[in-house]
């Protein structure tokens, strides 16, 4: 199963590369009415770049921060203005590592005026708390964090009328997870209908369907020594094992399309998958790739064809054998 390609989007699989991503942007700074609205959105958190006369030619990135003969980083986004340093630090991806020189080598270049430093990056970036670690013997650095989703609602108000502007946003808006979720009219009547309690067309109540389901899956992962992913949407439980993960609970997309309620997912980080498939060939594996998102990087895995139905009286058991199997054949291999 392969993910589809978003076709209407002229910026899909282009911007989700960070380097490029920051190069787009700034271009776009070229545009004055974005560019201001860009620096009125830096100062509404402090008045670092208030009644600064910036202009797009200000602007610079990759910019390697070398000062007394000793190499700093290199800023993504760099602002030079009456004698003035602005480093601007861009991640649009959750999972994106800081490197060691963030931010700890990035205020030493500033010497140690962090009023300096800015960091763009999504809601739910998952480094964030080590930023804020790393800048705790400098003040402010609250106000020195942007987020993009917010960035994307201001050019959504000014309605900013350039292709290239309506190009970023529309890849923004599919990147950072902002799309406005519609339902079919039909949907809808299944949602609004207080008589029915949400019951499909048998007369089966879909809560108590899927809270079934949720039990299921919390019985089968907590006695098959399996880590429970609190911040899974679709998948609940894991377990790693050498270079690999296992993952077992619900995947919407994969019961969308494969019509299996239950995953259990394969995923080998090094993607090196042809001598384990030859050893776990028994298992009926089905190859799938994920498109990159901004929450998880490009991956491979096998789901795995559980081997018991859900209407068998014994499937919950036969489900904890075969997971635990998969856990034997695994800690071989590591």
């Amino acid at each position: 199963m392969i993910i589809e390609r978003q076709k209407d989007m002229i910026l899909y699989n282009v911007l989700n590369q960070e380097v490029v991503f920051e190069e787009y942007f700034c271009n776009l700074l070229q545009i004055n009415d974005f560019r201001k609205l860009f620096i009125d959105f830096i100062t509404e958190k402090n008045n670092l770049l208030y009644k600064e006369n910036i202009q797009y030619k200000n602007f610079n990135t990759e910019v390697i921060l070398n000062k007394n003969s000793k190499n700093y980083g290199r800023a993504d986004l760099f602002l030079e203005v009456n004698n003035k340093e602005f480093i601007f630090e861009i991640k649009n991806k959750d999972w994106t590592d800081l490197t060691e020189k963030q931010p700890n080598e990035y205020l030493r270049y500033l010497n140690n005026r962090n009023e300096h430093l800015f960091f763009l990056i999504p809601k739910g970036y998952g480094h964030k708390d080590t930023i804020l670690d790393r800048w705790k013997e400098y003040d402010n650095a609250e106000n020195q964090i942007f987020y993009w989703q917010d960035l994307i609602l201001k050019i959504k108000d000014k309605e900013l009328k350039e292709i290239e502007i309506k190009m970023f946003y529309d890849f923004c808006i599919y990147w950072f997870d902002m799309k406005v979720v519609e339902f079919t009219n039909e949907e809808k009547k299944i949602l609004d209908n207080k008589e029915n309690k949400m019951k499909n067309l048998t007369g089966i109540s879909i809560p108590r369907l899927v809270e079934k389901l949720e039990h299921i899956i919390t019985n089968i992962g907590n006695n098959s020594d399996m880590k429970k992913d609190s911040e899974a949407i679709s998948i609940n439980y894991s377990k790693k094992i050498g270079d690999y993960i296992i993952y077992f609970g619900i995947d919407y997309d994969i019961w969308d399309k494969e019509n299996k309620p239950l995953t259990l997912l394969i995923q080998n980080y090094r993607n090196n998958y042809q001598e384990f498939e030859l050893e776990i060939k028994n298992e009926n594996l089905i190859p799938i790739e994920y498109e990159e998102t901004r929450i998880s990087p490009k991956q491979f895995a096998y789901l795995v064809e559980l081997k018991s139905d859900l209407g068998n009286d014994n499937f919950q058991e036969t489900i904890k054998k075969q997971i635990n199997h998969i856990f034997m054949i695994l800690n071989k291999r590591t």
